[in-house]
């Protein structure tokens, strides 16, 4: 059979299914409830796009500088021949999943804007939420250490099932350091290091905080059918 994994990935699919990114469904279907077209500069239009999920009704903003949608008496729908998560440009919530709530607010909104930023190839104001974001990471986590090499590995010692390799990634930031964060005087990186930096930090994100309570929860609910499995056995 074909892999098809892919598509995971995507944003939209096609012109009837999409991976929602507020219910966290993948190929669940989902309506173009608006369109608009409006004037980016005085020579070049843009067209806004409403996206609704058809399972938990949010709706999704996006932008394009490409007319990608076609009307007919049933209502509008994107062109189905065209690849939409090219032809789109920004899209709000920016990430293709909505980061798990679980993760504390502040990480999650400088992400959100780091990837923002990304998105409009504000390449400046990426890296600092992105550096900003490391930096309050550390914080949370009251990590230990004299510079910031120490304070990621001492967060890795602490967390032993999060792959070494991610820790690895954000050790090879050298110009981190609290003080630059507030000076504002860094550089900014290229987008190909962002986008390993920031899927590294969502990946150590989410294996810190969202890992381990589905773990217990799973445990949870393992040992509640335990008495009922007893139960069962004696009365054979």
């Amino acid at each position: 059979m074909p892999d098809h994994s892919a598509l995971d990935d995507k944003y939209f699919i096609d012109n009837a299914v999409y991976n929602c990114p507020y219910c966290n469904r993948r190929h669940v279907s989902y309506t173009l409830a608006g369109v608009a077209r409006f004037d980016w500069t005085d020579a070049k239009p843009c067209w806004l796009y409403l996206a609704q999920c058809d399972s938990c009704k949010n709706t999704s903003l996006h932008l394009s500088f490409e007319e990608v949608h076609y009307d007919y008496g049933g209502g509008p729908h994107f062109d189905s021949s065209r690849d939409l998560d090219d032809s789109i440009f920004y899209s709000v919530p920016t990430s293709f999943f909505v980061m798990d709530s679980r993760v504390p607010r502040v990480l999650r909104e400088l992400i959100t804007e780091a990837e923002g930023c990304l998105k409009m190839n504000f390449l400046t104001g990426a890296s600092a939420c992105t550096r900003k974001a490391i930096y309050e990471l550390t914080v949370l986590q009251k990590a230990q250490g004299g510079n910031y090499d120490e304070r990621i590995r001492d967060i890795e010692q602490r967390f032993p099932d999060v792959d070494s390799e991610y820790f690895e990634v954000l050790r090879h930031i050298k110009d981190m350091t609290s003080d630059k964060v507030h000076e504002q005087s860094w550089d900014k990186w290229d987008s190909s290091h962002l986008k390993l930096f920031l899927e590294t930090l969502r990946s150590i994100l989410h294996e810190i905080y969202v890992t381990p309570d589905e773990r217990s929860k799973r445990v949870g609910k393992i040992r509640s059918l335990i008495p009922s499995s007893k139960k069962t056995k004696s009365a054979e």
